[in-house]
């Protein structure tokens, strides 16, 4: 239902109400024999209607201020017929990509396939209705299946669609951020995770984990844990958790998705406990590799309603 709708039901309804009620309940609206004083009670009336429908066009004001944080109305219609158009040029370059690679037929082409039409029906759902209630969830889905689209190429590199993917991931790098947004590679910061997300903040939380290992090895083998007991204990919590991580980007859909996040915020509290624990062994910019991780871990938390740390 359009804001202007919604209004229009709500003072229909209160409308109904509050005339009975003025005319049965109200000081001053009856004469003495209990029949209605109409003046003074239609006086009355149209006072609080008038502060009724104040409020709820501030009320409307304000949600749809919260969906459109930086972008105006005509500017939103004009980006989203762009992204409309690069999202079907996009799709044609995909298939025949999928078909010269050879996954025509197979489980990867219907994953993408899968990812698309659910993209599409995001940003249909977004044009056709982006002033009204349902806009900022629309707007949410048509991020996470963007989302997944970027993590699939890169999962899964095609040759030829590099061109179009780039100007479709703009558009919705503009959108983001009209959306108050930021949208860094494969991950949303600012965005509540959703059902469709949690596969891609799985990967988004394996990639940074690498890159945060990578740079932990290097600083034990040069500090006084190298080659101790400690050294051993964090590389196994470092091993656990990229397997907890695995467990649930295999079964994010499945009934046991909730106890796989748990596991996975279990083994990443290990290693949040480590880095406190031995923060003067372990380099600021080691510690620094880590505070994404931990940042994707606590809106996986929100998400699943758990508390982690």
């Amino acid at each position: 239902m359009s804001s202007k709708r919604a209004v229009k039901v709500a003072v229909t309804d209160f409308l109904d109400v509050a005339n009975q009620a003025f005319q049965n309940k109200e000081p001053g609206c009856q004469e003495p024999d209990g029949r209605p004083t109409k003046g003074r009670c239609k006086m009355k009336l149209q006072t609080y209607v008038t502060l009724i429908i104040v409020a709820l066009v501030v009320t409307v004001g304000v949600s749809n201020a919260q969906v459109k944080q930086k972008i105006s109305e005509e500017q939103l219609t004009e980006l989203l017929s762009r992204i409309d158009t690069s999202t079907e040029r996009f799709v044609k370059t995909a298939d025949k990509a999928m078909d010269k690679a050879g996954y025509d037929g197979s489980a990867r082409e219907d994953e993408l396939n899968n990812i698309l039409k659910d993209f599409k029906r995001a940003t249909a759902g977004l044009k056709n209705d982006h002033s009204g209630p349902n806009a900022k969830g629309d707007f949410e889905k048509v991020l996470h299946h963007g989302v997944a689209i970027e993590n699939f190429l890169k999962k899964y590199p095609l040759d030829g669609v590099q061109e179009d993917w780039a100007v479709l991931r703009s558009e919705l790098g503009e959108l983001a951020t009209g959306f108050n947004i930021t949208w860094e590679q494969g991950h949303a910061i600012g965005a509540p995770v959703g059902p469709v997300d949690v596969k891609s903040l799985c990967q988004h939380i394996e990639d940074v984990a690498d890159h945060y290992k990578e740079s932990l090895d290097k600083a034990l083998d040069a500090s006084k844990l190298n080659g101790t007991a400690s050294e051993d204990e964090i590389n196994q919590y470092v091993r656990d958790f990229r397997d907890a991580t695995n467990n649930l980007q295999d079964h994010y859909n499945e009934d046991r998705a909730a106890d796989d996040a748990k596991e996975v915020l279990t083994k990443g509290n290990k290693i949040d406990g480590f880095m406190k624990k031995h923060k003067e062994a372990i380099p600021s910019n080691v510690q620094s590799m880590w505070a994404p991780v931990r940042l994707d871990l606590d809106r996986l938390a929100k998400y699943y309603k758990v508390s982690w740390r």
